[in-house]
């Protein structure tokens, strides 16, 4: 009898495959050859499962995605019940920040899947994008003291505080900015200062009942 493949497996295998690509070499080495190379197949046996380098890249885009989600949301959602609310919320905004091995790994992944969008625009927008500001709203709505929202549809949504979707933009273009630093300029930013910035931006969020 021949053998049953498991092609989810197999897709499974690619993606992790490409993601090594990526690592060394960017999405530009995301290649039907490449890949296969990468990951001990033929060519042809690729061609089974992506007709072209489109097709591969589509793929490895999205697989690449959803790493990244697992992985960020299984540091975000481990419990933090220690010290001020702005230094358990600033604990939860680092997770975002490249401040080692891990996460300089997955801002080499973000950076491949922003490049890929900037070639090929999602008519749905950036799914990592807009997971980043869903993530910043509900900081700012908690910091402000308005109600987060739970349902995580309704969290993709504008939040009904302008001043929560304000200051969950800067946040955002912040800590953009602040990982952009890390990682290209070595040296000048450390953890430290990066955390001592990220908790003194915290710290000048309006309360909602503050009077500011």
């Amino acid at each position: 009898m021949p053998r049953l493949v498991d092609h989810d497996q197999r897709r499974a295998e690619i993606g992790e495959a490409a993601i090594q690509v990526i690592l060394r070499e960017g999405l530009s080495g995301v290649t039907v050859r490449g890949v296969a190379a990468e990951a001990g197949w033929s060519t042809g046996s690729l061609r089974h499962y992506f007709g072209n380098q489109h097709e591969l890249q589509a793929y490895v885009v999205q697989a690449t995605n959803d790493t990244l989600r697992r992985r960020v949301m299984a540091r975000l959602e481990r419990p933090r019940n220690q010290g001020s609310m702005i230094e358990q919320i600033a604990g939860i905004v680092e997770e975002m920040l490249p401040l080692d091995a891990e996460r300089r790994e997955e801002y080499a992944l973000w950076s491949a899947i922003v490049e890929w969008e900037r070639q090929h625009p999602p008519e749905g927008g950036s799914a990592t994008w807009n997971d980043q500001r869903a993530l910043y709203r509900q900081v700012i709505a908690v910091i402000r003291g308005d109600e987060p929202v739970r349902e995580p549809g309704a969290a993709a949504l504008p939040h009904p505080d302008p001043h929560v979707e304000l200051w969950a933009a800067i946040l955002h273009t912040f800590v953009d900015g602040l990982a952009a630093q890390i990682v290209n300029t070595p040296g000048e930013v450390s953890a430290e200062t990066a955390g001592l910035l990220l908790r003194s931006l915290l710290e000048v969020v309006p309360r909602r009942f503050s009077g500011r």
